[in-house]
């Protein structure tokens, strides 16, 4: 009984196959992610010295004044309440 003895192949082409992919990889994200914008840190935003109840005081008296916002397309700034009171008288009908 001779067995056949089959030529064993070297792993070369393998290792640098993988090594190939490898770099690829690398390449391939380092590409990606040098490209982003750098961040810049929190610490340089300034943060306005407007306290909470100033800003709701601000952000409330703007609500509560009706305003034409766009007379060319019909757009105007209403009051919540007067809005909701128009939506009403509107479906009611």
């Amino acid at each position: 009984m001779t067995q056949a003895h089959t030529p064993s192949r070297s792993s070369f082409p393998v290792v640098v196959a993988i090594i190939g992919l490898f770099l690829l990889f690398w390449f391939l994200t380092s590409k990606v992610y040098m490209d982003q914008p750098e961040v810049v840190p929190v610490s340089n935003f300034t943060v306005p010295d407007k306290t909470l109840a100033e800003h709701d005081g601000a952000a409330n008296s703007v609500l509560a004044s009706p305003a034409v916002l766009d007379a060319a397309s019909g757009k105007v700034r209403l009051s919540i309440e007067r809005a909701k009171d128009l939506v009403v008288a509107e479906n009611s009908k």
